[in-house]
């Protein structure tokens, strides 16, 4: 929409001296002088000098926009420097007359002029006030003529003016006359346009404005999203289709890693430091191009003034951007609907969705070093470090109006790094009655209990402390959890995290490699998000790492030291669930803090089990007696495979529209146990 120059006024010199004498005023005061006059003249593609050369305009008086790419060159020229300012028209090089087109510039002369320019469009991408000569793009002083005239009106009601004052304000008028002039149709065509909130697609540089707000649909949570226009250019694509690329800022939180560590990293906890730090971020955008007119307001990216309440979208933009203010940093929340993230499909980088419902550590630091490869923006100009009371770290409401509606974090149930709406995030309901639940004797719980809160005490300053000779190792706690499946391993690790209030990140052991190597960097991983996000961390089915080493197997050999040397260096609480193990290697055993043998389920354990899930359930207790209980835990089936048939039953009385009953539980039961049965066969057959 307009360009600058750097190079030198030989550049745009005149080639002859035949010109009309420019109007001037003498300097009074040490002021530059007055330039009142308007120079035309025409520039061209010389092949002999290989440069544009400059001559006078044979007809000057011909509106701008009824010029057409035709005449003959004449000779004449001036000192520019004259001039108010200089009006320059472009001829293509094409000599061919099918593709001849014309362009224009003004260069601006007066050093008033400059400043009323100055003063009305600011600092935009596109210009640079203090080169020579300053070239503008006549779009652009007709993307601003509201504000020139705003500008005009407001120098001329002043009742006291000094005389640069008036200067600007002569000068100023000079180039208001020469638009309207020359572009009367134009601006006639727009006034008319934007009265009615409707623009062409050649005319829509008349409402981009670098500077104003404009607001565009969030890619990632389709909601509205407000951003600064930098600068609106139009192009041409492959296909020869016309589009306007729209530069905009958006106000981001940076990726940090300059915080320490928190012991709260919950819902709006103004201590997590990380990733607390703010700025502006740029981003692009494209209008494609349309037919005839359009509503303004239906384009893909427009101006928030032709929103049809721009003052109730602010404010709900507003109570947004502090609701996401409060959440950037580390965060453990709960998030219930569609989330999404960028991979690659078949060389191209598609947006992909997700149904979540899942607990969320918001964390984009994390992400930044998990995928060093995942494009996030990040801020390229950060604001200086400004915390005041009301926890928005000293925003403005102007640039919290450009907050994103996008947080970054990672779905503990789902163990995927995603992009989540701000608006379906939620604080977490804590289920206090966990710890209590655990089906474990009761002094194994007294245990469990007292360990775990003397390392949290330990951890937050609290005397007593016991450490290693060398310092930093052994003040984890490490707890093994061994028995068959579905008795009730990870369920403690969870009431542990429930009663700590602390994220569960659960680690499988497929998700850590087969080789020395892949282990050590999945274990770097996760130790260091584990620590990161204070969270209590579950390695399942640790079997392959916890077994006797041998004298054959070198490479598991390795990956047993790799381990060893992890558990060795950690902080936190850690668990380690096994299922087949039956020799455990020696090193480990005096790693180990505490060991939680997990037996069978007896009946009457299963009876508590099966009461709790119904009782999650939501069945009526009344509906089913101790005797049907009984029956039901009289079956050969684990605490697992118990709530699987309760999340079975509830679909089945769901879908039928009926209250559960025993019936639908034992039909889920009848199910399993056939589908088990099945299973058995084949396995001894294929033995």
């Amino acid at each position: 929409m307009a360009s600058t120059s750097s190079s030198s006024n030989s550049d745009i010199e005149p080639t002859s001296s035949v010109a009309p004498t420019p109007a001037t005023t003498e300097s009074s005061a040490g002021l530059a002088p007055l330039k009142l006059d308007v120079k035309f003249v025409d520039s061209r593609w010389e092949e002999e000098s290989d440069s544009w050369k400059y001559n006078d305009t044979t007809n000057p008086d011909v509106p701008a926009e009824q010029v057409q790419p035709v005449g003959t060159e004449t000779t004449g020229s001036d000192d520019w420097e004259e001039f108010c300012f200089v009006v320059v028209r472009k001829h293509s090089k094409s000599q061919e007359k099918s593709h001849r087109t014309i362009t224009f510039e003004i260069v601006l002369k007066s050093p008033y002029l400059v400043q009323a320019c100055q003063d009305v469009i600011g600092d935009v991408r596109s210009i640079s006030w203090n080169s020579e000569p300053i070239k503008l793009d006549p779009k652009m002083l007709i993307t601003y003529m509201p504000r020139f005239e705003e500008h005009e009106r407001e120098l001329s009601s002043r009742t006291v003016r000094t005389e640069e004052d008036d200067r600007v304000l002569k000068s100023l008028g000079i180039l208001l006359a020469y638009l309207r002039k020359n572009y009367k149709q134009t601006l006639a065509r727009i006034a008319s346009l934007t009265k009615n909130h409707e623009i062409t697609f050649d005319l829509l540089y008349a409402v981009l404005i670098p500077g104003t707000i404009v607001i565009r649909r969030c890619p990632v949570t389709r909601e509205t999203r407000a951003m600064k226009l930098l600068r609106a250019e139009k192009y041409v694509n492959n296909c020869g289709q016309e589009y306007w690329q729209l530069e905009c800022d958006g106000l981001e939180c940076a990726a940090d890693e300059d915080g320490e560590d928190e012991d709260d990293v919950g819902w709006n906890d103004d201590e997590s430091k990380r990733s607390r730090r703010f700025g502006m971020s740029e981003t692009t955008s494209q209008i494609r191009w349309f037919p005839g007119v359009e509503k303004i307001n239906t384009l893909s990216v427009f101006p928030i003034e032709y929103h049809p309440d721009p003052s109730a979208l602010k404010a709900v933009l507003l109570e947004r951007a502090r609701r996401w203010v409060s959440l950037c940093g580390v965060h453990h929340v709960h998030y219930k609907g569609t989330a999404a993230r960028h991979e690659w499909v078949s060389g191209d980088l598609k947006l992909k969705r997700y149904g979540i419902r899942s607990r969320v550590m918001i964390d984009k630091a994390g992400l930044s070093r998990v995928d060093a490869d995942y494009e996030l923006p990040i801020p390229d100009r950060l604001f200086p470090e400004r915390p005041n009371d009301n926890g928005v770290y000293g925003l403005t409401d102007d640039e919290l109006l450009l907050a994103s509606p996008i947080l970054y974090g990672f779905s503990l149930t789902d163990k995927l790094w995603l992009e989540y709406n701000v608006n379906l995030v939620t604080p977490i309901i804590w289920n206090d009655e966990a710890f209590a639940g655990l089906v474990l004797p009761p002094e194994r719980k007294t245990l469990l209990r007292s360990l775990i809160e003397a390392h949290k005490r330990l951890n937050s300053g609290g005397a007593g402390g016991f450490d290693d000779f060398v310092r930093g190792k052994g003040q984890g706690l490490v707890i093994n959890l061994f028995g068959p499946p579905g008795v009730g391993k990870t369920l403690s690790a969870e009431a542990t995290s429930e009663h700590l209030r602390r994220p569960l990140y659960i680690v499988g052991s497929g998700d850590l490699g087969t080789t020395a190597h892949e282990l050590d960097r999945a274990l770097d991983e996760a130790f260091d998000l584990a620590a990161a996000w204070n969270a209590v961390l579950l390695i399942d089915e640790a079997d392959v790492f916890l077994e006797q080493r041998s004298l054959h197997d070198m490479e598991r050999n390795a990956m047993v030291a790799v381990f060893l040397r992890h558990i060795e260096y950690y902080r936190g609480i850690l668990f380690l669930t096994t299922n087949r193990i039956k020799t455990f290697d020696e090193a480990f055993l005096s790693r180990i803090h505490v060991a939680l043998h997990f037996n069978e389920l007896t009946v009457p354990t299963k009876v508590q089990i099966w009461r709790a899930f119904l009782r999650k359930a939501g069945l009526d207790q009344a509906e089913l007696s101790e005797e049907l209980l009984t029956k039901l835990a009289r079956r050969d089936i684990n605490g697992r495979q118990i709530k699987n048939a309760c999340r079975t039953a509830t679909s089945l009385a769901i879908s039928r529209g009926e209250q559960m009953r025993y019936e639908h539980l034992a039909e889920a039961l009848n199910a399993m146990e056939e589908f088990m049965t099945e299973f058995a066969a084949i396995s001894q057959a294929n033995d």
